[in-house]
């Protein structure tokens, strides 16, 4: 007599998991109804190299007519910029382009003085909370799908038999092991690709110079009559915003027909799915080493001065990094079974390319409260104007974005090769 053995989930995972998902909905509806005071207003102003500033209280607001600033100048020439933060000091809320200048303040002898305009903005920019609120909805996000993988991981640890090989510590283990082992395949696999590109090429590796230079040219002649005169150095801040995002949209776009256009390797051999994937992040990613060359150049033609806040430019990337592979992992997967997907994508992918900031600056460019929703909710901004701000104007910005949208990509990754993993030994049967 055969017994069938079913097991079954342990019971208090399972209400966990329920109540995690209430709690979660819960608290962000709470933080996105629960009313908070108005926040304290810091003044920023760039002058010649150095900052003045000046925090106004709530209370302040309502009583002062006017901000006054000391400044030795007598002209608006060696004013950069005047910038507004609330209660994260990375996190720039508005800014007061100097086309609009004489609109919010004015120079009156050895001092800088805004007007009610001014304490105007300031008042609306010490109501509107939207961006901490949009920050705590991403927190709270982060934490849901964390304690729920953490729950599975418990649960899998409890019960292993009841993930049959698919559970976090497991996929975990084997990805860290899968990397080890086909290391070698991923470099090798980028180089040959690296190599046919350029076989019957008379320019050869001078194009991985030349595309990304001359895509710069077109959209700096394009829409530097719009933005040229309002951006300093132009031509560097479209290029190099232009370089993540070539990563970003290259890396996403072909992990769509990824599985699809490897079916000679993938019903002959077994890999890894997501290796396919790595080896064209290796060869993106040689791509751009050569593509930076030419934004050095340009920075020491443009003279631009870098300092040490040039280092914040280092998780930028990392986050561009782990997200595109998170991104490409889920896209991977469903590209397999939708045809359409990379269509669907190829627009998709277009849209956001005009959403991301990559021509302007978005917290100039578009009007409250659009720009904060999009630099909070669209990490490909979040990375390129951190990277921007970081690289051409020394200054280290979306400190907490960038925190939660590398745990957000990491989350991603995860989610990702859980989903190839477990369904990776049916992609034969319909490619």
């Amino acid at each position: 007599m055969n017994y069938c053995i079913t097991m079954r989930k342990s019971p208090i995972i399972k209400i966990a998991k329920t109540l995690l998902w209430i709690i979660g909905f819960l608290l962000i509806v709470v933080g996105g109804l629960y009313p908070i005071k108005n926040r304290d207003v810091l003044l920023v102003v760039d002058i010649d190299g150095e900052t003045e500033s000046i925090m106004v209280t709530a209370e302040e607001m309502q009583l002062l007519h006017q901000i006054k600033l000391p400044y030795s100048g007598s002209e608006t020439t060696g004013i950069k910029e005047i910038r507004f933060y609330r209660h994260f000091t990375s996190l720039c809320i508005s800014k007061i382009s100097m086309e609009k200048f004489d609109e919010y303040a004015y120079i009156d002898g050895n001092e800088l003085v805004f007007n009610e305009n001014t304490l105007k903005k300031m008042k609306e920019l010490s109501t509107s909370v939207i961006s901490e609120r949009l920050l705590y909805v991403e927190v709270i996000l982060a934490g849901i799908i964390l304690v729920w993988i953490l729950l599975n991981a418990l649960d899998e640890k409890i019960n292993p038999k009841n993930y049959d090989n698919h559970g976090p510590i497991y996929e975990i283990k084997r990805f860290a092991n899968d990397l080890v082992k086909y290391q070698e395949y991923i470099i090798f696999s980028a180089r040959a690709d690296l190599k046919a590109e350029v076989a019957n090429s008379y320019l050869n590796r001078l194009w991985w110079l030349l595309e990304p230079f001359f895509n710069m040219l077109v959209y700096v002649v394009v829409f530097g009559k719009v933005m040229g005169r309002s951006v300093e150095n132009y031509a560097t801040f479209v290029f190099s915003a232009l370089l993540m995002w070539n990563y970003f949209s290259k890396t996403v776009n072909y992990s769509v027909k990824c599985v699809r256009n490897s079916r000679d390797i993938v019903t002959k051999i077994y890999v890894p799915k997501y290796v396919l994937l790595l080896s064209n992040m290796v060869l993106n990613f040689i791509k751009l080493l050569f593509s930076l060359l030419v934004l050095v150049v340009m920075l020491i033609v443009f003279q631009v001065s870098v300092g040490n806040a040039v280092f914040w430019v280092i998780p930028a990337y990392i986050v561009m990094i782990v997200l595109s592979f998170g991104v490409g992992m889920i896209f991977l997967h469903y590209g397999v079974y939708v045809d359409d997907l990379a269509y669907a994508v190829g627009i998709l992918l277009q849209m956001l390319m005009f959403l991301s900031g990559i021509f302007y600056e978005m917290i100039t460019a578009l009007d409250a409260p659009l720009n904060e929703i999009l630099l909070c909710f669209n990490p490909v901004a979040v990375f390129i104007d951190t990277m921007r701000n970081a690289l051409l104007n020394n200054r280290v910005t979306n400190v907490p974005l960038i925190g939660v949208w590398l745990i957000l990509a990491i989350l991603l990754s995860y989610i990702g090769i859980h989903n190839v993993y477990r369904n990776e030994n049916g992609y034969v049967k319909v490619i």
